[in-house]
């Protein structure tokens, strides 16, 4: 087994298929198949599971991706640092960060952050916080960006400020009321279809009970950016947090923050 097996494998489960494995790698897929199979073979475990369009990763495969992760962020981190042992302060600094802070929070704490240590370059990791802190307990990424809960026992961690939930939709969406205001109630969402990120889906169910009603939730999702899509899509209402505003960009979208309860 060498790098370049590693790579390989990495590929596949970070594309979920073969044929977009080999497409990154430019090369053509039998070859990656074979050399699968060898290392499969050279290790004497089964590393994935294949079906027609996708392939998923057996236990083996899960544990063997974990070590391929950190041996290939080693690898980077050993070569970066013995390029650059002569040259000053300089080195890599790896970040995990859920999807919308990280495109919209990260730029402006990494210009500060450049204007003292110029040198360092940066590797970025988006996920969910679950995957973050995966990161993190495995030493592939020296920070997260993550949202509440996690275990505070575990983590140092400092405290970003509050972030309220907006409701984001096209112009063109019926019935919203008091289209003038940059606020609106939650009860103002009864029956209306609601997009969520499955992270807030327990905490907003309890506050529109708490105001009479069970809410419409017309999608659920791991990530904002389809949310996103969607509303701008016209097909129903997204409700993320505030810094999911502007990641998609020229968009028309029409965004209210929830103030009551805040």
């Amino acid at each position: 087994m060498d790098i370049k097996d590693i790579q390989y494998f990495l590929a596949i489960t970070e594309e979920g298929n073969i044929s977009a494995a080999a497409k990154r790698l430019h090369m053509a897929q039998p070859p990656l198949s074979r050399q699968i199979k060898q290392l499969e073979g050279q290790l004497g475990v089964q590393l994935l599971e294949r079906g027609k369009r996708k392939v998923k990763l057996t236990a083996a495969g899960h544990l063997f991706r974990t070590r391929a992760e950190q041996i290939t962020e080693l690898l980077n981190t050993t070569t970066k640092e013995l390029q650059d042992f002569d040259n000053g302060i300089r080195g890599v600094l790896s970040i995990g960060a859920v999807t919308a802070s990280g495109a919209t929070l990260l730029p402006n704490l990494i210009k500060t952050f450049r204007s003292l240590y110029p040198n360092v370059t940066f590797r970025i990791r988006e996920g969910e916080t679950s995957r973050i802190t995966e990161l993190l307990d495995r030493g592939i990424v020296d920070l997260g960006m993550v949202r509440l809960p996690f275990d505070t026992n575990i983590y140092e961690s400092i405290k970003l400020p509050n972030e309220p939930l907006v409701i984001l939709y096209s112009p063109e969406h019926p019935g919203i009321t008091s289209k003038s205001s940059d606020t609106i109630s939650l009860v103002d969402l009864k029956n209306k279809p609601l997009m969520i990120h499955r992270k807030f889906e327990e905490q907003l169910v309890y506050y529109c009970r708490q105001a009479g009603f069970s809410p419409y939730i017309l999608c659920e999702s791991d990530d904002v950016m389809p949310l996103l899509a969607w509303a701008d899509a016209n097909i129903g209402i997204a409700v993320v947090p505030r810094s999911a505003i502007g990641l998609i960009p020229r968009t028309n979208l029409i965004a209210k923050e929830i103030t009551d309860p805040h």
